[in-house]
This record gives structure tokens, sequence and C-alpha cells, in this order.
């Protein structure tokens, strides 16, 4: 009797004959991999379409495919194994006979080995402008028109601020109201109202942290009036010659006014005779003070005027300015082209203040200045130009982005006005004029017609920039016509956007919460991958 498998009890040994030891060795290790499909290996590489072993070849091409030096091998980190579409050396051997190899798990040297022309795609953390940018709501605002005969102003008045006890203030023409943004379904509520003799309500600026509670308000007469919003009673109120800016420190408020004069106030004097003696003057700008801030937790100050000039102010030296920015003519200075319309500190470099500007023709630049070293040498850019007006700058203090608002850009000139002609001489009787000879006239006589702008594509639009690369994060679109101002909120996540055509205050989610990484475990941290 014939045993198809061999006699009892002997098991049948499986040989190879056309592998070596090492040979066996190395298919024993590929047969450790934990990454690979159920799809044959035959499949996953060009050739005929017959079902074979990927060792199904000749002792030459094996010989040749162990003895590679493109030959897999098992890292310290990891022991799977990936398929690569790359040819291995045994390919252009065996001529038609493609063989896929295998190639190890992405390490810094398969990074860089791989690919190196194909540009890598920014990733974004959870808690950025590029994941969490949205609308929330929007909240009704007036500001009073300026009278026809003034100026235009560079810089239009925006009363709107951001309290630290997380109000916002805001004015409905010439009423002030408040409202909490914690309570969604909250309705503002009347602070005060501005009286006619006082003139229009211009600013509004809420204190720092020294100060949550108070709010100073600015008309255009130049009356200061410091109101309690908790107790919705007013503190101080003294009169200037005009106020153009308006912003707090720890312990200071600083009074811009059209000749270009900064005046520092004590909020904490009881008496409002007693603050204006007690008010300190500096002189430095030439022109109508447009933007200023302190710096957080320091005793810098920066101040922008209508000419684009930016002076750094130290309190512990308050009668001469810093002598930072850029050399022109053996001395440094910080100038912009435009007036000065945007202006902020950064919160994680310390050193670094970024402001921006609107040129007449409807452009805009972004300049970050170095107030600490040499400007030149930064490596990274510190100038940016924009086909739209920069409006303001806000910083986020949980992630490395700066936001940036723009109005509506280049526009085109308006027609000529029409020739007015007498109704005495439109009504007189012409004689019949003579037949007339047509002529061909040359359109181009006068010179070409001059061109169209391009409308902006970041027209009153919102750009997130990662800072200090300055790479785009994103933009978008968040009104149909010039954005006045931002303003943030204390926990830094939304901002409100002031729209005065549009009489709202858009209320939008910029950065969501910062989630740190959670530690591994011990069990993780030791388990073998």
């Amino acid at each position: 009797m014939a045993w198809r498998h061999g006699p009892p009890g002997i098991q049948r040994k499986r040989t190879l004959s056309s592998l070596t030891d090492d040979d066996s060795a190395s298919s024993k290790r590929l047969r450790r991999q934990s990454t690979l499909t159920d799809t044959p290996v035959s499949s996953l590489s060009p050739g005929p379409s017959r079902s074979r072993s990927f060792f199904d070849e000749s002792d030459e091409l094996s010989r040749t495919i162990h003895s590679s030096p493109r030959r897999p091998r098992l890292s310290a980190a990891s022991s799977s194994f990936i398929y690569s579409n790359t040819p291995s050396r045994a390919s252009s051997i065996a001529g038609d006979a493609m063989v896929s190899g295998l190639m190890r798990t992405s390490s810094s040297s398969d990074i860089r080995r791989r690919d190196s022309t194909t540009p890598a795609t920014p990733t974004h953390a959870p808690h950025s402008a590029f994941h969490v940018l949205r609308s929330v709501n929007t909240i009704d605002y007036a500001v009073t028109p300026a009278p026809t005969e003034a100026p235009v102003d560079p810089v239009p008045a925006s009363p709107v601020s951001w309290s630290q006890t997380n109000t916002v203030v805001f004015g409905r023409g010439k009423r002030v109201h408040i409202k909490n943004m914690a309570d969604t379904e909250d309705i503002a509520q009347q602070l005060c109202k501005v009286n006619s003799g006082l003139g229009r309500l211009r600013l509004v600026e809420c204190g720092g942290r020294d100060h949550p509670n108070l709010v100073a308000l600015a008309t255009s007469n130049g009356h200061v009036q410091l109101w309690d919003i908790t107790a919705k009673k007013m503190v101080l109120n003294w009169k200037m010659k005009s106020v153009t800016a308006m912003f707090f420190g720890e312990k200071v408020l600083t009074v811009g006014d059209e000749k270009g004069t900064l005046w520092h106030y004590d909020p904490r004097t009881k008496d409002s005779t007693k603050i204006k003696e007690q008010g300190k003057k500096v002189t430095r700008h030439q022109c109508p003070v447009s933007k200023g801030a302190w710096k957080e937790g320091s005793q810098l100050l920066a101040t922008g005027d209508r000419q684009g000039q930016v002076l750094v102010w130290d309190a512990r030296h308050p009668r001469t300015p810093l002598d930072v920015g850029e050399m022109v003519s053996r001395r440094r200075k910080m100038q912009h082209e435009g007036p000065v319309t945007a202006l902020a500190w950064c919160d994680w470099q310390k050193r670094h203040l970024v402001t921006g500007d609107s040129l007449p023709d409807g452009k805009g630049t972004i300049r970050v200045w170095d107030v600490v070293g040499d400007n030149s040498t930064s490596e990274w850019p510190t100038k940016i130009d924009f086909d739209a007006e920069v409006t303001s700058l806000q910083f986020s203090p949980h992630i490395r982005e700066m936001l940036s608002t723009h109005g509506p850009g280049p526009q085109p000139a308006p027609p000529p006005p029409p020739i007015a002609i007498p109704a005495a001489a439109a009504n007189a009787i012409q004689p019949s004029p003579p037949t007339p000879i047509l002529t061909l006239e040359d359109p181009f006589a006068s010179g070409p017609p001059p061109p169209t702008p391009f409308p902006s594509e970041i027209a009153n639009s919102v750009v997130v920039h990662q800072f200090p690369t300055m790479r785009r994060v994103t933009s978008v679109s968040v009104a149909t016509s010039n954005i006045a101002d931002s303003y943030l909120s204390p926990n830094g996540h939304r901002i409100v956007f002031a729209v005065p055509a549009e009489s709202q205050l858009k209320v939008w989610e910029v950065w969501g919460k910062f989630k740190a990484p959670k530690a591994p475990s011990l069990y993780e941290a030791c388990a073998i991958r």
C-alpha cells in the first residue's frame, strides 16, 4: 500500500532548492511584516498576470536581488516594511522583468532621498485660524458722520472697544452702549448719552488689566470722559483742544492730538481739575497722531502719525524716543509712505513691532520692526506690500499667527462732472447748422485712456499670516465695504470687526483653545512598536 504523503509518523519537509541559507533567513525576516495587505506581491509589480511567488525567479536573479544595496533592513524604531514603486537595481538587469523593491518606514534620510522637488504641504494646528475662522453674529451700531466741509480723515472714527471684563462698548450715534459677550442672549444696554454741545462721539477705549472697569470716551470737540462700566457712572472729565488717538497703559492714559502732542494722564486721580494739571506733555510728532499702543508688561509705547512716522518711547525716559528703525541719513528712522493706520506689538516676541499704512491710491504695506537689534539683518520678511489698505493688526496669544484687516483697495477714478449749460443759452433759437463733413478722428490724439484698476483680491477682507514667516494661512471676505478697525477679546479667541458703512459689528471666531498634547502612559512608552 502506497502512502500518498509518505509513511505515517514521518512529516514531509518542504524545501526551496533555489534559495540559499542567507536567502532563507531573509525570507523569514520578510514574513515579519505587519503593514502589508492581502494583495499578492505579484500584483504589485508590473509583469505577467499569472500567479507566481516573489522568489520564483532564476537563481541568478535571486542572488542579484539579495545582494543589491537596496536590500530592505529592519530599523531599531520599527520592524515593518512598506512597498515602494521605485524599481530595484535587479529590474535594470532583468530588462522587462520589473520587480518592486521594498523600502523601510519613513525616516529623515528617506524623506531627503524621496521626491525632494515636491513642495511640502504646510500643516496647521487644530486651534489655528485655518480651521477655526468663522462668523458668529453681528451687533448693530452707528457712527455719526463728519460734516461735509471737514477734510477726509484717513483714520475714520470707530467708537468701539472690548474690555477686560468681556464687555463690548460701542456707539450708536450719540449714545454709548455696553453688551456682555459672555451671555449670547444679553441685550445691549445704554451707558450714557453724549450731549450735542460736546461734539460727535469719536473714540472709545477700555482700560487694561489695572483698570478693567474703566472706559474713556472722546468727542470731536476735545472732551474726554472716564466712565465706570459696572456703576454706570462718570468718574472724570476734562477738555482738550482735540483728540485723535487714545490708548491705556498699566497706570496711564495716553491721548494724542491734532498737533502731534502726546499727553499722559493718571486715571487714578480723583479730581477732574487736577488730572489736567498733572498731565505730562511730550512733543515730537509734527502731525496728528493716528495710532498707538502700550506694550503689555513693559514700559514701551509705540505711536504713529498721519505722515507715516513711527516712534517708540520708553516710559523711564519719556522725553526722547528710542533710536530704532532703518538707517536714513545717518540716523535710525521708522517711516511709512502713507498714514499709519494699524499698529500692534507681538505678544511672544518681545522685540517685534508691526505697523501698517494706507496709501491714497488704495494700497497698503505691513512693516516689521526690530526695536532691540538691527532690522536689516532679519532672516524673515520685514516689508509686505498689499493691493488694499491695512486698517488693523491683531496677534494671537495662543499661536504664532497674526491677523490683518484691509480696506476696499484701488478704486476707479470718478467720471468728470457734466458741463452745466445756462438755461438762456439752451432755450435760444439756434440757426440750422450746415451739413457736417464727416472726418476721421484719432482716438488716441489726447493720449490713451487711464487704466482701470483691477479689484483687490483681499478687498474688505481678513488675512491671517504665520509670524514671523509671514506665510499666508487663510483669508476671507467679511464685509462689502471698508473694515475700519478690529478688536480682540480678552481670551484671544474672538475678534470684532467694525464696518461703519454697514452699521454693523461683525463678531468672528478666529482662534481656538490650545490643547496640550497628552503625555504617553508608562505602558505606551514601554510597549514594543
